[in-house]
């Protein structure tokens, strides 16, 4: 979940990040992998297996996981030195994607979440790699 949230984020090839699982995991088989990273974890067949873009920023990680214990960025952060990368690229991501998610009901309430931030502007500056 974790490395594919984060593949999708900054636009990773997901055919390239499918031949990575392949190779770098010992169950990568085709079965497993096309579905779950090309459907699932890449939503690079925009849609068939899944509804919307599994995709989440540094809060969700941190209430989901316990990844986030020790880590010297705050998923709270959008923006500075302490910004939690996660939270960047969801925002960033759901930024770059807004008109083509803007149809999908599932996604409806995180793109409309774009216009509350007022450091939006900021925090794509900061990150231009991202944009």
């Amino acid at each position: 979940m974790v490395l594919g949230n984060y593949a999708q984020q900054r636009g990773f090839d997901p055919q390239e990040l499918t031949d990575w699982y392949h190779r770098s995991f010992v169950d990568g088989y085709d079965w497993v992998m096309v579905p779950n990273v090309v459907g699932m974890s890449q939503y690079a067949d925009d849609g068939v297996l899944g509804t919307k873009p599994y995709v989440g920023g540094g809060s969700y990680i941190n209430k989901m996981s316990d990844f986030c214990g020790d880590c010297v960025y705050d998923p709270k952060q959008r923006t500075g030195e302490q910004a939690c990368p996660f939270t960047v690229g969801y925002w960033a991501f759901l930024h770059r994607h807004r008109e083509h998610l803007s149809g999908n009901v599932r996604m409806g309430q995180m793109i409309r979440g774009l216009d509350r931030l007022k450091d939006i502007d900021q925090l794509l500056e900061e990150n231009p790699d991202l944009r």
